[in-house]
């Protein structure tokens, strides 16, 4: 009966991502469409209200999009993020209040942004530790003059979207650290970061910490060498900061949110699976840092 259930809601689930699809097609054809009158309006010797009409058009286009894509994400959640929630944690509460996890109480470097926010809150049991997750989206305003009138408008882009995990691990370490990934100069300068006796960890992320010597010490080999297979399996890429009270962040600059259902292409069951396999990510990743 339980199956049955289950092949029941799949088929429902599999019918409103269609109807997503449909949804968002719709939205970037007006997208189009406002972009083609604009530039007509332009072409037409600055016509303002042929600009704003196509200005107005996109504008209707991208809420389409927006709307038909949490739509399909609600769904996809009501639908199958219970189940594959409940096979991990226990004393599991939604939204809950007062929040642990801030983005912007850890140390890991963000990139500039205007705004912070964090959405769907999921907090649970992890084999006896309190973890909880979250989905942070940052952005960045910026006001631009228009040419074509003179005015001034704000802009806001996304600049950041990722999947957190706060996991208190329920003992304190001697020194903090923080571990984030390589990029650009990062890897030709290694001025300012720990380095360990692992170069392949050395080449791919930064390492800081409040003692060299003790976050040496929690960073033993066996650490690093999990570490480094979890990132030939992430889906984004990752950093990780330890608090001395034992408090550890994991932040995966993924894109999307938990249990986001993405382009919605996927079927009910390759969703449950990709829900399931990057929520086990993390869970892998706290137990590389349990004590050993």
């Amino acid at each position: 009966m339980e199956k049955q259930n289950r092949n029941q809601t799949d088929e429902q689930l599999a019918r409103e991502l269609r109807k997503s699809r449909g949804g968002k097609l719709g939205g970037k054809i007006l997208s189009l469409v406002g972009v083609v009158i604009a530039v007509a309006g332009i072409v037409l010797g600055g016509n303002i209200v042929v600009i704003v009409i196509g200005g107005v058009v996109l504008a209707l286009g991208q809420m389409v999009q927006g709307q038909s894509k949490s739509s399909a994400s609600r769904q996809a959640f009501d639908a199958i993020a219970p189940g594959v929630i409940g096979g991990v944690f226990e004393n599991v509460q939604m939204d809950p209040s007062p929040r642990l996890l801030s983005a912007e109480d850890t140390n890991i470097p963000l990139p500039s942004h205007s705004h912070c926010g964090g959405s769907g809150y999921i907090r649970g049991t992890y084999r006896g530790l309190t973890a909880e997750l979250c989905t942070v989206r940052l952005t960045e305003e910026t006001e631009v003059q228009r040419e074509e009138t003179g005015l001034w408008e704000k802009n806001e882009r996304e600049v950041y979207a990722g999947q957190w995990m706060l996991c208190e691990l329920g003992r304190e370490f001697p020194t903090w650290l923080t571990i984030w990934p390589r990029e650009g100069l990062d890897k030709l300068l290694r001025s300012g970061t720990i380095q360990t006796e692992n170069e392949a960890f050395n080449k791919r992320f930064n390492l800081t910490g409040g003692d060299e010597q003790e976050a040496l010490r929690i960073l033993n080999p066996s650490r690093i060498e999990r570490i480094l297979q979890l990132a030939e399996s992430s889906f984004g890429k990752f950093a990780l900061n330890l608090n001395t009270d034992g408090k550890l962040y994991i932040a995966v600059h993924s894109g999307r949110g938990f249990f986001d259902a993405g382009k919605g292409r996927e079927t009910p069951e390759q969703l449950r699976q990709r829900f399931t396999r990057e929520l086990k990510w993390f869970t892998d990743m706290v137990d590389a840092f349990r004590p050993m």
